[in-house]
């Protein structure tokens, strides 16, 4: 069962019915610490994720593009190119995080039901979206050079006076990013390894990583809550 506290922090219980084997309570309690770990995880992703809004790449883009249809200026060319891709992989990494959103309150909320199949599924959202955002990051720092001198070729051109102020500060922060993204790059060893094997593949290995991740965290899990002895 799910319960929240003071309506914002999301967190559950385990009802048991009158006659119950303690064993499997036990077990089904462990799945709930669990998953609630991870749907935090989740949410806290989601949090910073869907704050940021694929159109204003969209606006970014269309604007290089119309220009360089007239201008052959190979700064915005290339830059045009990166916008895109970071307009698509977030597009990406935001229909994963609503589509879990959606399944969470339609399912879980209604169901209250945990078991080994909705802790998959959340393992299986959470490691496509890690694996988005390695792609994001590595996109990002391996061009981040591609990104200032085309913002600096805006400039010089005036170019960037077309954005709105809200697309042009999501523009200058993206060229100045690159000490966090690298940050965030650095905890995901793993999904760089197997950046080169087919998704489903990655997939597969990235929730193995995170089982792992839940056996050996789960007794600290236990310390941080009333978990009985």
């Amino acid at each position: 069962m799910r319960y929240c506290d003071g309506g914002l922090t999301p967190f559950y219980g385990v009802i048991a019915e009158k006659n119950f084997v303690v064993e499997d309570a036990m077990a089904a309690f462990e799945k709930l610490i669990i998953y609630n770990v991870f749907v935090n995880r989740f949410f806290d992703i989601e949090e910073a994720k869907l704050k940021l809004s694929p159109r204003s790449f969209e606006n970014i883009y269309v604007l290089l593009d119309r220009y360089t249809k007239t201008e052959n200026n190979n700064s915005l060319l290339l830059g045009k190119e990166v916008i895109g891709k970071l307009e698509e992989l977030l597009i990406d990494l935001q229909e994963v995080i609503k589509d879990y959103s959606s399944y969470y309150d339609e399912n879980i909320l209604v169901k209250n039901k945990i078991d080994d199949e909705e802790l998959y599924r959340l393992w299986e959202t959470l490691a496509h979206m890690n694996r988005l955002q390695y792609l994001q990051g590595t996109e990002l720092i391996n061009k981040i050079d591609v990104l200032s001198e085309m913002f600096d070729e805006m400039e010089k051109l005036g170019v960037d006076k077309e954005l709105s102020n809200y697309d042009l500060t999501i523009l200058k922060e993206l060229t100045k990013e690159s000490k966090n993204t690298e940050k965030t790059i650095k905890s995901l060893d793993k999904e760089k390894e197997i950046v080169h094997l087919p998704i489903r593949d990655q997939v597969e290995i990235l929730i193995e990583g995170l089982k792992k991740v839940a056996r050996e965290k789960l007794p600290v899990y236990k310390q941080d809550l009333r978990y009985p002895k």
